[in-house]
């Protein structure tokens, strides 16, 4: 097996305990792969506004891939050094369409989710109390008219849709694959993320060639269901344990969970060779 050069590393429920935290054993091996020149590279859904500083701190990261796969920021210059999008028409061909389902969306642009005002405060008294709750407010912006908001941008990340139930989201995904030139994956049960032509993978092994680094010297870790492209992309699968099942099929290697800093089992166990 080659070495490990490059580790893209899901945030929620990986990364991140249930509490939004990371561990100082996660800690300590990302430091331990920074000294050993081991890149680790967060691979989310999350936007840019919502990987938080304290994250980009405890990770030591250059880059992150924002908004599964759209998104590929250098934090040191703060430049997005690869951008897949959606063109503004193909945008609200897409709101047309979910305009039919019960269903609400946020339309994300530059690291934020825009929203209904409705929609923005179901979405605080949904999470309230709960860590989500900080992450709404720093991550969504409430807008009038979300279709009026798509033609004011060039570009849109992605468009990520919350269903009513979960048959719902199963309609939806009916319809989704009807449209063209588009990439959708879901990360829970009740939603749909819907970009462009990227996913969690195609951009993380993109990334990884720029450097000059083999898709054999990349290693993934991830639990759901938007973490399968990059599983699948990547020289060595890692799932966590408590991923789903789908994520356990394709990966491996099986490691701890996110509770018991399974991440950093396994970065020590493949990547660094210690146990």
């Amino acid at each position: 097996m080659s070495e490990i050069r490059l580790i893209g590393v899901d945030l929620d429920g990986t990364a991140l305990d249930s509490q939004k935290r990371i561990s100082g054993e996660n800690v300590r091996v990302f430091r331990e792969c920074r000294a050993r020149g081991i890149e680790i590279v967060p691979v989310t859904g999350r936007p840019a506004s919502g990987i938080y500083a304290e994250h980009i701190d405890a990770i030591g990261c250059r880059y992150t891939i924002n908004t599964n796969g759209a998104a590929v920021i250098d934090r040191l210059s703060g430049d997005t050094v690869i951008a897949h999008t959606i063109s503004p028409e193909k945008a609200l061909e897409i709101c047309s369409l979910l305009n039919d389902f019960d269903c609400y969306y946020s339309v994300f642009n530059g690291g934020y989710g825009y929203l209904s005002r409705a929609d923005y405060q179901r979405e605080l008294r949904k999470w309230e109390g709960t860590p989500l709750h900080r992450y709404i407010q720093i991550t969504r912006r409430a807008v009038d008219s979300q279709t009026e908001f798509i033609g004011t941008v060039s570009s849109i990340d992605n468009i990520y849709v919350t269903a009513a139930t979960n048959a719902e989201r199963e309609r939806i995904r009916a319809e989704i694959d009807k449209v063209a030139e588009i990439f959708y994956t879901c990360s829970a049960s009740d939603d749909v993320e819907i970009g462009g032509m990227c996913s969690k993978g195609s951009s993380l092994i993109e990334l990884a060639e720029s450097l000059g680094i083999k898709r054999g010297e990349v290693m993934a870790i991830g639990d759901s269901g938007n973490d399968l492209s990059m599983l699948e992309h990547a020289g060595l699968a890692v799932a966590m344990g408590n991923a789903s099942d789908e994520i356990k099929k394709a990966a491996d290697f099986i490691t701890k969970t996110c509770e018991e800093s399974g991440v950093a089992y396994a970065i020590e166990k493949l990547a660094l060779h210690k146990c």
